[in-house]
């Protein structure tokens, strides 16, 4: 189910409080170093799509925000690890500086749980030596009862999940400093908060109530996170980005990290994030409850200096903004994209300098399409739009055909390349004559209009949605293809899982069908020969296109025989959480003076009745 959200003023944390306390955390480790291990966990099972070859290439948004989190309040060394990049480090493994790290931070998506969960058991082996375990991300977010009851006999996993942002880990990590003596491990500190109860008011965490041999019997859940609303306040990522670790093959770390300025032999895009929030609340989205609701930006002027300082340090030059809807107020998009086309990378303008794409609503670009010159200026090449369906039948966005000819045609007379999203769901047939109700239809109109590129994908059920328990109970979820078992790692809307269609290789074939109609190389031949502001984009896609189509089935051809195969065995209903969540003052806790700060009755919600 979607999440709650807090009342009032406590869905904001106090202007200025993020800096208080990094500062607290900062000051009390003052001369005290925590080696640190972060790794953003990738299952290489999910590389499937034409993007197929920018993961690789791409540094996501967790690795830095939380390494930036890290290194500001004075926790490290902090060594980054993106398992795209070094997909056998292991923990027990792991020396950073000659030491072995006192903390291990995993943050994992949903379909990259099943490496998180390698992960922190791999941890486990090290016995009284393996770091404090800490859990995030969106998969942390909405179910953390999953990174409990690990190993053979269930006690293994996670020490803490955080549920929530940068402000919720440093919540925690002040309280455990707190509580550390001078030569106990954060691992130590970390167990005698929780005995005293002094963790028990920082809203955003999901902990075991004690380390009782066997899985937990319950689990201690604080609430809601609250919000840091000015993003502003949140750390530059530029210390953050001497922390990575450069690409290999082995178990081990390197002796030393990438230098900033060696990131761009590597990397070709950094993610950034300018906005937090959509004013849609599509009912097959967690988006908008996962922001409670609102919506958050940096300043014009942070947002400049961030861009401007990543690419002269690194030599990056392609920047992805990690909106949810960054056109969805008209004064924030003005006042960003004014900064940013003032801005300048080795004193050439942005224009010139860098690359952005970012993500926004048909409806909001259409209403706002008299900003796109100024976009253009602002270093803006590509939007990438939830469009779902033309026909609005799967959700009402305000996205028309009309609206579509005209936001494309303007666009492209800027230079900035149109990419659509489509999602190819039950009401929606393969083709048909005379109208745009079919996939194939829409996917012809969407070339012609002028889209660059184009992405489709199924109908999944999403944890944190409005429609996730009914996909179940209406026995729409696939539990079983033949041999294969349904898990995480098939839940990237890539793969037919949720179908009213008795065989759901079928609608699968009609996805691929969709990609080889928008990229063959017919297509290719027509964009050589269309010489517009486009014509490099059109040619790099159309041809990355092909090759990620082609690798993608053969990647996948072990998962559509077993769904060809089949027998297809249904969910009948909801999943249950693993383990019940319960509230301190409901686990018979005392807090302690330190958990100063009112309990919220805002849980998260389990899928039974939670956004590097």
């Amino acid at each position: 189910m979607e999440l709650s959200k807090q009342a009032g003023k406590d869905r904001f944390v106090p202007p200025g409080r993020y800096a208080q306390l990094e500062s607290a955390v900062r000051d009390a480790l003052r001369g005290r170093s925590v080696p640190t291990l972060l790794i953003c966990a990738f299952d290489r099972r999910t590389r499937v799509g034409p993007f197929i070859f920018s993961d690789m290439i791409l540094i996501p948004g967790a690795v830095w925000s939380l390494a930036a989190a890290l290194t500001s309040a004075g926790v490290g060394p902090v060594r980054t690890v993106m398992q795209t990049w070094n997909p056998h480090v292991l923990p027990s493994q792991a020396l950073i500086d000659g030491r072995r790290p006192e903390m291990l931070l995993v943050s994992a998506m949903q379909i990259h749980s099943a490496a998180a969960y390698r992960l922190i058991s791999d941890a486990w082996t090290l016995g009284e030596a393996r770091p404090l375990v800490l859990a995030g991300g969106p998969k942390a977010i909405y179910e953390p009862w999953d990174f409990f009851g690990l190993g053979p006999d269930g006690s293994q996993g996670a020490d803490v999940v955080v549920t929530g942002e940068e402000f919720v880990l440093l919540e925690l990590l002040e309280r455990i400093v707190h509580f550390r003596g001078a030569h106990d491990t954060m691992l130590a500190a970390f167990q005698r908060a929780r005995r005293a109860g002094a963790l028990e008011d920082i809203p955003g965490l999901v902990y075991r109530p004690d380390d009782s041999a066997g899985p937990p019997e319950y689990l201690i859940s604080t609430g809601l996170q609250r919000l840091v609303r000015d993003l502003d306040e949140l750390p530059l990522p530029l210390e953050a980005l001497e922390s990575i670790e450069p690409p290999h093959r082995n178990s081990h770390l390197s002796s030393a990290p990438l230098r900033a300025e060696q990131l761009h032999r590597h990397a070709g895009i950094m993610t950034v994030v300018p906005t937090r929030g959509c004013r849609f609340r599509c009912p097959f989205c967690p988006i908008a409850p996962y922001n409670q609701f609102t919506f958050r930006h940096k300043s014009g002027q942070r947002l400049r200096e961030e861009i401007a300082a990543i690419a002269e340090r690194t030599g990056i030059t392609r920047f992805f903004g990690c909106d949810d809807n960054f056109f969805n107020r008209r004064e924030v998009a003005a006042e960003l994209l004014g900064a940013m086309a003032e801005g300048t990378v080795g004193g050439k303008p942005f224009r010139q300098a860098i690359a952005f794409a970012t993500e926004a609503t048909e409806a909001d670009v259409y209403n706002h399409r008299d900003l796109l010159p100024l976009a253009r200026q602002a270093g803006l090449r590509a939007i990438y739009f939830g469009i779902e369906d033309l026909t609005a039948q799967l959700v009402a966005k305000g996205q028309t055909p009309q609206r579509t000819e005209t936001v494309f045609r303007e666009m492209v007379q800027q230079g900035i390349a149109p990419m659509p999203m489509m999602i190819h769901h039950d009401q929606q047939p393969l083709w048909r004559w005379g109208d745009l109700k079919g996939l194939l239809n829409q996917i012809r109109f969407l070339r012609r209009a002028g889209a660059v590129s184009c992405q489709i994908t199924l109908l999944t059920p999403a944890v944190g949605t409005k429609t996730y328990q009914k996909q179940f109970s209406d026995g729409l979820v696939v539990a079983r293809f033949g041999d294969l078992p349904v898990n995480d790692y098939l839940y990237d809307g890539n793969h037919c899982i949720a179908t009213k269609f008795a065989h759901p290789w079928q609608r699968q074939l009609n996805m691929l069908l969709g990609y080889i109609a928008f990229y063959n190389p017919i297509n290719l031949a027509r964009v050589l020969l269309k010489f517009d502001g486009l014509w490099l984009e059109r040619v790099y896609f159309q041809a990355m296109g092909m090759l990620g189509l082609a690798k993608s089935i053969w990647n996948a051809r072990g998962t559509f025989w077993q769904m060809l195969r089949g027998p297809v065995v249904r969910h009948r209903q909801p999943p249950e959480p693993k383990y019940p969540l319960r509230a301190p003052e409901l686990a018979g806790h005392q807090a302690h003076p330190l958990a100063h700060r009112p309990q919220t009755d805002a849980r998260p919600k389990a899928a039974s009745g939670a956004c590097c």
